[in-house]
């Protein structure tokens, strides 16, 4: 989610009594509980060991020496607008005396709700997709799904059911990551943003439409998988190749202090083993907010933003810029746009240079920079393909994954979930009998993925992970590329002397062995907002969580609470660093 929108909801609803019990007491993938959830924090932290992995459990006892087959599809489910409003005060929020189409004549407004509370759809700008790899290697099957959603819930929620249609129509999957691509003018799937602040803006009906897509597309790529070879390609986006100094605004930014973030593109091409110039598909990561058209003019069409047309462009090609020099062509297949870390605001936003079509920048947030953006990033990769890939054959698929939990302090959040503004998501290790606070918080199951091919380590993330937990950086000159790493005339400046220790994350997947290009699968298993460090973790003094504290701590009040760190972070360290069977 974007800056200093949407707070509304937690302003209104700070009086609301925290006793009804309207939370679901459920699991995860398999239907159990974390044990011990909200009690010692210990178990919570941690765990003996995944609670599966393959190769080498019963359902998938061994490997074909790297031999790796991969299917890829994309399906469509972009709603029709037929309820359509006029604004007759220009501020973009239909209120309830705006006049609307009654297509169904039922007396009611049904919108399609976009990002940032009362923004109601008015007509479709690009469509809005679920685009899914599946890879197999042995006995092992794993799917991973990237939807254009600002997010999707996991336990008990929108994403085990997708699972579950998925396994129930393909058996042999051993294990689905879905992830989202974060889409602000994508439909609300969270149910965060209806009319008003105290309406949810959750259609089930459309996450059953969102979740058959993406189980289509996984079916699709599981009956029509091929032997693979991977053509991988990597590079730090600057806005001067190679100089770490010339920073980085032609592509993204970071607007929270500290400005600490990780602006690597990797590129994986998966070509057909008889023919290579053949793609099956291609997964690409890099990590940037998709928001561009939800902050310009004419904000009230749905869109997938920059990605779209950065798929579009690694698939068909993509014009010189400026106009007048070789085209590249595009290299077919389907392309998987895979979110990374962006907590924190990491996006082309707040009057960041985009180069235009002729070459001149667009620094106004619109649909036209979003497609800049977007035919930019696919430019580049489809140069760095053509200039700069390496080629591998021996691709072993290996994954361990768990299930366990993160504590729920957020006041606002905690009543979304109880008076039902949220879509559903499991929750345990709390008394729904008696009022929620200290001691009696709710726990959110999430599941965590480590998932490896050949040479690519990749790790999920259920929300938006702030880039310092992801490469350090705290040294404030290693991963800021030129930028100022904060602004000390702020209160409540960043605490470094509390800076975790290393090794961080993105260490721990390079420490597995093998591996070369390191990924944050962001917005993965789960969506739980910001996921805030810390030791750079600040609440205001009088209403915490529902005001932001003075200095850059807006994402404070989109967390679970302070320990989110602990409780989602540390377990996936320790995921990463697991090694089951040895």
């Amino acid at each position: 989610m974007s800056s200093r929108q949407g707070t509304g909801l937690f302003a209104l609803i700070c009086g609301t009594a925290l006793v009804a019990p309207s939370l679901v007491a459920c699991g995860g993938d398999d239907g159990t509980s974390p044990a011990d959830a909200g009690s010692p924090d210990a178990r919570l932290e941690g765990f003996d060991q995944p609670d599966d992995w393959c190769p080498g459990s019963d359902h998938c006892a061994a490997g074909d020496g790297g031999r790796l087959f991969v299917g890829a599809a994309a399906k469509i489910y972009t709603p029709e607008i037929t309820e359509t409003w006029t604004d007759l005060n220009g501020d973009s929020e239909w209120q309830s005396d705006e006049p609307y189409v009654d297509a169904n004549n039922n007396g009611k407004f049904d919108a399609y709700w976009l990002f940032g509370g009362g923004r109601a759809a008015n007509s479709v700008k690009t469509d809005l997709e679920a685009r899914a790899l599946v890879f197999r290697e042995g006995d092992t099957e794993v799917a991973l799904a990237y939807l254009d959603c600002t997010g999707l819930f996991g336990a008990g929620g929108d994403i085990d059911a997708l699972v579950a249609g998925a396994k129930a129509r393909v058996p042999e999957l051993d294990h689905v990551i879905v992830g989202s691509t974060h889409a602000h003018d994508a439909v609300d799937t969270l149910g965060l943003w209806g009319a008003t602040a105290l309406e949810s803006g959750y259609n089930a009906a459309y996450n059953q439409r969102v979740q058959q897509a993406a189980i289509d597309a996984i079916v699709e790529a599981a009956g029509d998988l091929h032997e693979a070879e991977a053509h991988v390609a990597t590079q730090l986006l600057l806005n001067t190749p190679g100089d770490p100094t010339s920073l980085t605004d032609q592509w993204n930014k970071d607007i929270r202090d500290p400005v600490i973030f990780d602006p690597t593109l990797t590129i994986v091409r998966f070509a057909r083993a008889d023919d290579p110039t053949q793609t099956i598909g291609t997964l690409v990561n890099w990590a940037d907010h998709p928001e561009m058209s939800a902050f310009g003019p004419d904000n009230l069409q749905i869109s997938s933003h920059f990605p779209h047309w950065f798929r579009d462009g690694v698939e068909h090609g993509t014009p010189s810029v400026p106009p007048g020099g070789a085209d590249e062509p595009g290299i077919g297949g389907v392309t998987v746009y895979a979110q990374g870390a962006v907590g924190g605001q990491i996006g082309s936003i707040r009057g960041a240079p985009v180069p235009g079509p002729d070459g001149t920048p667009i620094t106004e947030s619109s649909h036209e920079k979003d497609q800049a953006l977007g035919v930019n990033l696919a430019r580049r990769t489809l140069e760095l393909l053509r200039s700069d890939e390496t080629v591998y054959t021996d691709l072993p698929l290996t994954y361990r994954t768990v299930q366990v939990a993160a504590r729920l302090d957020n006041i606002g959040l905690q009543v979304a979930y109880l008076v039902g503004i949220l879509a559903p998501h499991a929750a345990v290790g709390y008394d729904p009998g008696q009022p929620l606070g200290e001691g009696n918080n709710p726990w959110l199951p999430f599941r965590a993925t480590y998932f490896q091919i050949g040479p690519v380590g990749m790790v999920t993330m259920p929300g938006e992970l702030h880039p310092e937990l992801w490469v350090g950086g705290y040294d404030c000159s290693s991963w800021t590329w030129g930028y100022p790493c904060y602004d000390d005339t702020l209160p409540n400046l960043p605490d470094f002397d509390n800076a975790p220790a290393p090794p961080y994350l993105r260490d721990l997947v390079l420490a597995n062995p093998g591996v070369e290009y390191p990924m944050l699968l962001g917005l993965a298993h789960d969506y739980f907002g910001y996921i805030v460090p810390a030791y750079n973790y600040v609440l205001d003094d009088h209403n915490p969580y529902l005001d932001e504290a003075d200095g850059d701590h807006y994402e404070e009040t989109y967390s679970l609470g302070p320990d989110v760190e602990r409780h989602v972070v540390h377990p996936i360290l320790q995921l990463v660093a697991a090694r089951p069977g040895e």
